[in-house]
């Protein structure tokens, strides 16, 4: 990586450490992103790599969403990276390019190269997973029209990538901790509740009302998993509960807080 890609990787933390959760913040923070690497398109794809399906789909060319084309999801099934995720090829946080899970003959004769990669002039692609949560996880995408990925581009996916998956994650922490006062300004029981909390025990409530085990709420706070399941009691104690299922429902409003 020369001085320039450096300065541009340093302006993108700013970005992404910025304090704004607007989506439009996080697509121009994608776009500059896939800048930076060269390539066409990026996205934010969920995936569950059991069903070996994809679940969300977020890029920066929105038109070219392949999700809802009919006989895209059994296409897609294909994927080498699914492959390469079990068989320990393709791991957190480090990238790959999907000429480097399989040879060129293979790609070129999957139903997904032939009648929807080569069509959009996809070429090759590099993967980088950025979040798992049990059998479904995060992979950053971008899409070229030539074949091949420098070690320059992967020295920038894996600085970068990391970065990108907390600003994610905390994004999706404000996002749940905006919802909960939302709710609590209608509700006098919840906002009472929720008032109650510390600062931190409310960023271990948001990570837990949108399914966070202890040991990813720990990761993405930095704090240990034994932390984390102290700050519950102690939510759970205050909010008169005894489970996650109703700690979800309280944060989000979605019914009251009760014993279960």
């Amino acid at each position: 990586m020369t001085a320039r890609d450096l300065r541009r990787a340093l302006d993108l933390l700013r970005q992404l450490n910025s304090d704004d959760t607007d989506d439009e913040v996080a697509r121009t923070s994608l776009a500059a992103f896939e800048r930076l690497v060269g390539c066409d398109m990026s996205g934010v794809i969920g995936s569950d790599h059991v069903s070996r399906r994809l679940t969300t789909v977020s890029i920066t060319r929105p038109e070219r969403n392949m999700l809802a084309r009919p006989g895209f999801a059994a296409a897609v099934m294909q994927h080498p990276g699914f492959a390469a995720y079990r068989s320990g090829r393709l791991w957190m946080g480090s990238s790959a390019a999907l000429t480097d899970l399989t040879d060129l003959r293979t790609l070129r004769s999957l139903p997904l190269y032939v009648d929807f990669y080569r069509p959009e002039r996809t070429v090759d692609q590099l993967l980088c997973v950025v979040g798992l949560r049990g059998r479904r996880g995060s992979v950053l995408v971008f899409n070229r029209s030539r074949p091949g990925f420098s070690r320059r581009d992967k020295a920038v996916v894996d600085l970068l990538a990391p970065h990108f998956s907390q600003a994610m994650a905390r994004r999706e922490t404000v996002g749940a901790l905006l919802a909960a006062a939302r709710h609590a300004e209608r509700d006098t029981t919840r906002a009472v509740g929720l008032a109650d909390l510390t600062s931190r025990e409310l960023q271990v409530a948001a990570r837990v009302a949108v399914g966070a085990t202890d040991q990813e709420a720990a990761r993405t706070l930095g704090i240990s998993a034994r932390t984390v399941h102290k700050h519950l009691e102690q939510i759970y104690r205050k909010l008169d509960l005894t489970s996650r299922a109703g700690l979800t429902a309280l944060v989000h409003g979605t019914g009251p807080a009760q014993r279960s």
